[in-house]
């Protein structure tokens, strides 16, 4: 129905545009068949519109048409890249096959492996008892160093060595010879060694070796800290004291005696060089010869007291029993995270996890932490786990903080002051006036003079003439982050 509908308007269609019937009679004059004419001609506009339509689609349809050389040639490809598909399927299939195997195979030569060890072990404790050599640990220092490829026999000779003569070999020499003031072999900056020696003319002296102990080393040590802290602090103007100008004046001031204080002195470096893997007794010593700064000390001192007063706070019966105060381990976490905000999870679990080893797994249990015994301190100043862990914590702010630095200052072989002032401003735009002048005082090895010359009461053309002097005065770039190592920088 519906195709001969669309059949009728085609004819409706081709009888209104192809001829109009008002033009037209049944007869002409000579009397033609007028309608068989039009009936003829409207068959012929019919063809040609249905053949004009196939053109239509034929031109259409063409333009999809792939050539059979090129069909021919795709269907080669995909032929090939189907045998190619089945080829790497079989060899990835073989290939699995061959990995398990390897697993179950690694599966049981691990098995087998712990099991010979399980037997080895427990054999060996049977047949050939042994001590635990990494209890020496911490009662050696760099004991993993010395311990490396050693037989029993040669551990005990190592425990020997240390207990009696530090970390050397025996010296034999019963007495010290007597330095000399020569230039060449001394500082002249440091008043220590100043004091211990003697005059060329003079007739050589010998000094006796009285071999200190590690203990009697790390006592004397620790006095002589407490002792110049004392005297800072009570001292009229609280000026600080350097180190290197107290030390000869305090072993005079003790044994009453300048010819005991001399060979005090001498016995002092003895010992330092044999004990140098004491912590304690190694910063000491660097601070004593001018090789370290001696803030590096007191800014871990301020730093563990800076703590202690936190948990101070913390603790509600402090005032009452200070002595068995206790805060909750939760509060410990706490105070870490508040004081150092930049430190990591990371960092403060390995803080908690060293004070639960310095303390008993009892207060763990009770959820109190008597904090006071975090801070507890040997007769030779030895620390306790927590703290050892703090000062690494505080070296790892410092060595990113002098990385900073390095960073803006490589690449120039030599720094003046002035730009390493504005390398560490850049780093630290809040450091104070008074510690970036210290940090240079450092670097730079600036003596009194030009430390006087740059504090507050001099004149302008004074202040002139130092800019100039300063802006000549430059440093290696690897000479400058060696001190920069060496001295006590942080982020403020």
């Amino acid at each position: 129905m519906q195709e001969k509908t669309t059949r009728t308007d085609e004819e409706t269609c081709v009888l209104k545009h192809f001829y109009n019937e008002d033009l037209y009679n049944d007869l002409d004059e000579n009397e033609i068949d007028n309608t068989t004419l039009r009936y003829t001609l409207l068959q012929c506009r019919r063809q040609l519109l249905m053949w004009i339509k196939i053109l239509v689609e034929t031109e259409y349809a063409y333009t999809r048409v792939e050539l059979r050389d090129d069909f021919d040639k795709l269907k080669v490809e995909t032929n090939n890249l189907k045998i190619a598909t089945v080829l790497l399927n079989a060899k990835f299939q073989e290939l699995l096959d061959n990995c398990k195997c390897l697993i179950d195979q690694t599966t049981e030569i691990l098995a087998d492996r712990n099991n010979y060890y399980f037997e080895w072990e427990s054999n060996r404790n049977i047949l050939t008892p042994r001590p635990d050599w990494d209890k020496c640990f911490h009662m050696v220092p760099n004991w993993k160093t010395l311990s490396i490829d050693k037989t029993s026999e040669q551990l005990v000779d190592i425990l020997i060595n240390e207990i009696v003569h530090g970390n050397t070999t025996q010296n034999n020499n019963e007495y010290f010879s007597m330095m000399t003031r020569d230039k060449n072999e001394l500082h002249e900056k440091n008043m220590f060694f100043k004091q211990l020696c003697m005059n060329p003319g003079i007739e050589e002296k010998f000094i006796k070796n009285r071999y200190m102990r590690r203990r009697i080393t790390g006592l004397l040590i620790k006095d002589i800290w407490s002792n110049k802290l004392f005297n800072e602090n009570h001292s009229e103007n609280k000026a600080n004291i350097k180190l290197t100008d107290y030390v000869f004046d305090y072993l005079t001031e003790k044994f009453c005696s300048k010819e005991i204080a001399i060979e005090i002195g001498y016995n002092i470096k003895d010992a330092c060089n044999r004990y140098r893997n004491s912590y304690e007794i190694n910063l000491f010593w660097q601070i004593l010869t001018g090789q370290m700064e001696e803030n590096v000390y007191h800014y871990e001192m301020k730093e563990f007291a800076r703590i202690l007063q936190y948990l101070i706070k913390l603790s509600p019966n402090f005032s009452s029993q200070p002595l068995i105060s206790t805060i909750r381990w939760l509060d410990l976490a706490t105070a870490l995270h508040e004081l150092y905000p930049h430190w990591t999870n990371e960092r403060i679990s390995v803080l908690i996890t060293s004070a639960e080893r310095d303390l008993k797994e009892s207060t763990i249990e009770n959820n109190e932490l008597p904090f006071l015994l975090l801070f507890t301190v040997d007769d030779e100043g030895h620390l306790g786990e927590f703290l050892i862990n703090i000062r690494q914590q505080l070296k790892l702010d410092k060595i990113e903080y002098i990385e900073k630095i390095t960073d803006l200052l490589i690449g120039y072989p030599l720094i003046s002051m002035n730009h390493f002032k504005q390398a560490v401003q850049f780093v630290d735009p809040h450091i104070s006036e008074k510690e970036l002048q210290r940090y240079v005082n450092w670097v730079f090895e600036l003596d009194n003079t030009s430390v006087m010359l740059n504090s507050k009461g001099i004149s302008a053309q004074t202040n002139k003439t130092i800019e100039s002097i300063k802006k000549i005065q430059s440093r290696d770039f690897e000479e400058i982050i060696l001190r920069l190592e060496r001295c006590s920088c942080f982020m403020h």
